[in-house]
């Protein structure tokens, strides 16, 4: 059960859009660009978005790691593998002042067959300018386990010596004593923390399975192990997300959440929380989150079902430290939270909740960018961040999803969203095209059962923009509305794959016909599309 979850949370971590994987590919930068840092969105796949400084936005994507300085206006991506970055997309990423840590994810193909391989970190301490390249945390034991000291103690860990399944999908950075501390949760590589910006990482022994609390005082007469169960291993040892502040750290893992409060410098006290000692739902912790609003501290966490009897999928909350918990979101997949003031934003499988109190709760619409006639073919919502730092009136959420970002600056009354694409305004690129190509209604941009296809073009100046595809044998089988278009640049046209009747077309190539009509000037662009089901 916990691996096919892991599998699942996969797919939104290495999300590389397959809608937009053609432009993609040929857009990106060669490895021979002198500076493989290259304008335009890596990819539409966003799973984490951060803020740093005045206006920088961070935003991890399946296809590496890219970012706006001014609000949206201009994108720019970094070449992965390249300037010291990690491999493949960016599974997990933090900021704190001037500094930012990201961490890769790739698949690697095994005996086993495929299995997700932690790609690196890397860190940059001046907002990304330049970055140092930290490979995957392994242990160099020479047996099956190496031994730490901790609070004047010898502790047994299983050694991993792979990047394979040793995978990062979080990062906390805080400073205590003085020092920079950043914490990892790595699933097979657990619970890492290191003091000296990746020289060297220190493994955290948690609580075993069965033990819901270990003090500094306690021996630990187990190993430390994040195998299965069966191989003597504990599910609460498996890391998967982490926050800290202060002397406090947090850690999900797949037995609950784990309350950490430091005491020494070589010792951490905690308290494991888990659907079978407290009111959490399910004992699968993907995310959690920090609210702060008129002195109280709530701790939010995304709980799924792991292995026990009576699991659930919810929202769970505690205001006193894990003493009591509260369930909300009952039966929804949440992926990640957001918070401003009172208001907190939950970003789930059917899209974006809302609450005022964290109980009762209101589900956005899918994003419609009005100016630009253009959606976002996804109910999933990844990420979510409330940016207010470009002036004292403008406040803006930030969503991060399978089909690209969403900004809005009037809570979702107008939306702006920005894709990954290849600009048909670039020399030698066609006038239009039609992306993805091959067109699986079934499986590419559902959004309410239907599949989406979409026909790029660009405008100098706003026009009036219709759509017509026709079949193999140029009978007319589609005609869209007139759409009136201001948004000067690239933009897109989207259909379903229906027929005017409204069923879904048969295999087989069709042409497309675009028409821009610009004051008394009209003309037309074909391209050809093919539609497998």
């Amino acid at each position: 059960m916990i691996k096919r979850l892991i599998i699942l949370i996969s797919i939104i971590m290495l999300l590389v859009s397959v809608a937009n994987g053609q432009a993609f590919r040929l857009s990106k930068p060669t490895i021979n660009d002198p500076e493989n840092v290259y304008e335009g969105l890596a990819s539409n796949g966003v799973t984490q978005i951060a803020f740093q400084g005045d206006s920088i936005t961070w935003f991890a994507t399946g296809g590496g790691l890219s970012k706006t300085a001014d609000f949206g206006k201009s994108f720019s991506s970094y070449y992965v593998g390249d300037l010291n970055m990690p491999r493949g997309g960016i599974s997990a990423l933090a900021t704190l002042d001037s500094i930012i840590w990201v961490a890769g994810v790739f698949d690697s193909t095994t005996d086993l067959g495929s299995q997700q391989t932690g790609g690196g970190l890397a860190y940059s301490k001046n907002n990304g300018t330049s970055w140092t390249y930290i490979p995957q945390p392994i242990d160099t034991a020479a047996g099956d386990y190496k031994y730490q000291v901790w609070n004047g103690d010898t502790v047994t860990f299983l050694a991993v010596k792979t990047p394979i399944s040793n995978t990062t999908w979080d990062i906390s950075i805080d400073t205590l004593n003085g020092d920079t501390v950043v914490y990892i949760a790595s699933w097979a590589g657990g619970i890492r923390r290191s003091k000296d910006f990746g020289n060297s990482w220190e493994s955290l022994p948690l609580p075993s399975d069965n033990l819901d609390m270990l003090l500094c005082s306690d021996e630990i007469d187990y190993v430390i192990n994040p195998q299965d169960p069966a191989q003597q291993g504990n599910h609460n040892h498996k890391g998967f997300s982490v926050i800290s502040y202060g002397d406090t750290v947090w850690v999900g893992t797949a037995d609950g959440v784990n309350l950490g409060l430091v005491e020494y410098d070589d010792c951490i006290r905690w308290r494991h929380y888990n659907a079978k000692n407290s009111n959490l739902a399910g004992n699968f912790i993907i995310a959690l989150g920090r609210q702060l609003w008129r002195g109280e501290e709530t701790i939010w966490v995304a709980a799924l079902t792991a292995e026990g009897a009576g699991e659930t999928r919810a929202a769970c909350k505690t205001t006193d430290g894990g003493l009591t918990w509260s369930r909300t979101l009952v039966g929804e997949r949440i992926y990640n939270f957001a918070f401003k003031d009172s208001i907190v934003y939950a970003c789930t499988e059917r899209g974006l909740f809302k609450s005022i109190d964290g109980d009762n709760w209101a589900l956005y619409k899918p994003m419609v960018d009005e100016k630009s006639n253009d959606c976002i073919f996804s109910h999933d919502v990844y990420a979510a961040c409330v940016d207010s730092r470009e002036d004292a009136d403008t406040t803006y959420l930030w969503l991060g999803t399978s089909d690209g970002i969403a900004k809005t600056a009037d809570d979702i009354i107008h939306w702006t969203i920005f894709r990954k694409s290849l600009s048909t305004s670039l020399p030698s690129q066609p006038a239009i095209y039609a992306y993805p190509n091959p067109f699986a209604p079934s499986i590419h941009n559902v959004l309410n059962g239907d599949g989406h296809v979409r026909v790029q073009y660009f405008l100098e100046n706003p026009a009036t923009v219709s759509l017509e595809i026709y079949d193999f044998s140029m009978d007319l089988v589609y005609e869209s509305e007139h759409h009136h278009i201001i948004h000067i640049g690239d933009n897109s046209i989207t259909w379903n794959g229906r027929n005017r009747a409204g069923d879904l077309v048969a295999n087989g190539a069709y042409f497309c016909k675009l028409t821009k009509k610009e004051e008394d000037k009209e003309k037309s662009y074909w391209t050809k599309l093919i539609v497998v089901k």
